[in-house]
């Protein structure tokens, strides 16, 4: 047996103090994008079936009432907004400007006219004084993905004119704030307590230089998952990563009765022990940790406690992007197959279009194409999964099967997941002295 010099109880609390509902922080520079009007109008109550869709000048105004229509297509922006800025050019001005209101986006740049336009809503902003020049208002509240329409209403009688998105450079535009992309770090069958078996050692190290979440993939220490396993072997290596790890439990932690050494190590980070399994968000993206030890927590299948919490779970959070994890995969090839059990859990996540998988259990990489629950190619709908069993312990052979893009049964590294709000960047990464890679990109469903 190796030990390695730890003091578990302390690191148990530090980690406990975190809860489970949150993913932990990271320190990055968020970025900024602007976006320009995908539509404007105004319309006016003095004619109220004409149509000024085309005009370069928009008028707000009290008397005779005249409101401005804009709208933003927001859906290739690929991050969270963290602050949104409406930015608007006045030809001429007001002392009391105009009020921006939330509003609906069905209407047609064309077609809009006072007797069709969409009633304005509640107001997001007041401009206050406008000049002749650039103005800015913040408008973060209303903002949201896919489409943002505002309405501009008139603060008094007199009225201002705003240049429209026919007039070039100085048309409306939305300056977006946006946080940056979130890290997810992934591996599973890790630590052991035979120095025979050292390649957490060297995984542990990537995470060193690897900031993010890191997603434990289960069987994190052999044999059996104990306490002493955890302290002694999981605890110098992968612990280091404690605070910002979010794990799931493998086999051999309930070789341990009911997983209790990986219970007791992770505290409230883990979920509720007679569960094992929970949710968080990361940036823009839902994540879920499962539990598929399904024979100790009830089953798995439809309508067992898992799959009725998750799909409770995926309805109170209809994220554009969403990935789940657990240990076993349900497809593999070579020595350690593919195992049908989690069948209905993969589907209740194909039904709300979750975008990835990540597994471990086998000792090995493998990337499959996007597929559904029963493991036919879906490339507009199916779910990628990932088997990351390559933690550290050992290798597994690994053999191609239906789907199967990458395979690699030799080299020990980690899945680096780079979470954009449309979309998602992975790159194998090796242990130092290893060179298999692999490396991609796709879009969210």
């Amino acid at each position: 047996m190796r030990f390695r010099v730890v003091i578990p109880i302390l690191v148990v609390l530090a980690g406990a103090a975190l809860g489970s509902g949150s993913a932990p922080a990271a320190e990055q520079q968020r970025s900024a994008t602007t976006v320009s009007a995908a539509a404007d109008a105004y319309v006016s109550v003095a004619a109220r079936r004409r149509n000024f869709g085309r005009v370069r000048s928009l008028v707000v105004r009290g008397r005779p009432a005249a409101r401005t229509y804009v709208r933003f297509d927001l859906s290739r922006v690929d991050g969270a907004v963290t602050r949104a800025t409406l930015r608007v050019y006045a030809r001429v001005g007001s002392a009391r400007g105009f009020t921006v209101r939330r509003t609906g986006s069905a209407w047609s740049e064309r077609r809009i006219n006072y007797a069709n336009a969409p009633r304005p809503a509640s107001a997001v902003a007041a401009s206050g004084s406008v000049a002749r020049g650039w103005k800015s208002i913040d408008v973060t509240s209303a903002v949201a993905s896919g489409t943002s329409s505002f309405a501009l209403t008139a603060a008094g009688r007199a009225g201002v004119r705003l240049a429209s998105r026919e007039s070039g450079g100085t048309r409306p535009r939305l300056v977006l704030e946006l946080a940056p992309p979130a890290t997810l770090i992934a591996a599973g069958d890790i630590a052991d307590c035979d120095p025979s078996h050292g390649g957490d050692e060297q995984t542990a190290a990537l995470l060193d230089q690897l900031p993010g979440t890191v997603a434990a993939l289960g069987d994190l220490v052999y044999e059996n998952g104990t306490a002493a396993e955890f302290a002694n072997c999981y605890a110098p290596t992968w612990g280091r990563a404690y605070a910002r790890t979010r794990p799931t439990p493998g086999n051999h932690e309930y070789q341990t009765p009911g997983a209790t050494g990986y219970f007791g190590y992770w505290g409230a980070i883990a979920g509720d022990p007679a569960k094992g399994y929970y949710s968080y968000d990361l940036g823009t993206w839902h994540v879920i940790s499962l539990n598929s030890n399904c024979d100790f927590i009830g089953g798995c299948s439809a309508g067992s406690p898992e799959e009725t919490w998750l799909r409770a779970d995926l309805a109170a959070h209809p994220a554009r992007c969403t990935l789940a994890y657990w240990h076993h995969p349900r497809f593999s090839g070579g020595a350690v197959g593919g195992d049908a059990m989690m069948l209905p859990i993969w589907q209740a996540l194909y039904a709300k279009n979750a975008d990835l998988i990540l597994t471990g259990h086998a000792h090995n990489y493998q990337r499959f194409a996007p597929m559904t629950a029963s493991g036919k190619r879906d490339a507009k709908r199916g779910i990628r999964e990932f088997v990351v069993g390559t933690g550290g312990h050992d290798h597994h052979p690994a053999a191609a099967v239906t789907n199967t893009e990458v395979i690699n049964d030799t080299t020990f590294g980690v899945l680096k997941l780079t979470l954009r709000g449309t979309g998602y960047d992975w790159q194998f990464v090796p242990v130092a002295g290893a060179s298999f890679t692999d490396s991609g990109s796709t879009a969210c469903h």
